[in-house]
């Protein structure tokens, strides 16, 4: 039906941030997308450098500790707070993942696209 038109030719701009601002980002995608995904600017790091330093302190003193035969209750403590953090983290990323998907759903719904098409759009009106 629309093969030989481009989707930017069928969907303005207007219509795409129009479609796109109707369902905005959430709290938790916007914290996660700032301090924990790969285009975090570099005054925005410090939580993630924060977090990844403990927990590697926190593997580091289990791993040590485990090789000197420290009593499995002292290695057990740091193993669980190292495990009860990846697990947050693990947990929170795929919560932010599911909701920004469904957010997109719905836009891409609202537009009658598909993904790429919603990925083409992203990528022309949105630099």
């Amino acid at each position: 039906m629309y093969l030989s038109q481009s989707i930017s030719d069928r969907i303005s701009k207007e219509e795409f941030l129009a479609a796109y601002n109707q369902f905005p980002p959430n709290g938790w995608i916007k914290f996660t997308f700032r301090y924990f995904s790969n285009s975090t600017v570099k005054k925005d790091k410090w939580l993630k450098i924060i977090f990844a330093g403990i927990a590697l302190s926190l593997f580091i003193i289990g791993f040590i500790g485990t090789l000197v035969n420290w009593k499995h209750t002292t290695v057990g403590l740091f193993v669980c707070i190292f495990g009860a953090m990846i697990v947050a983290i693990a947990m929170l990323m795929s919560a932010t993942a599911i909701m920004n998907n469904l957010r997109i759903r719905k836009i891409r719904k609202v537009l009658g696209i598909t993904k790429q098409e919603y990925e083409s759009l992203v990528s022309v009106y949105m630099p």
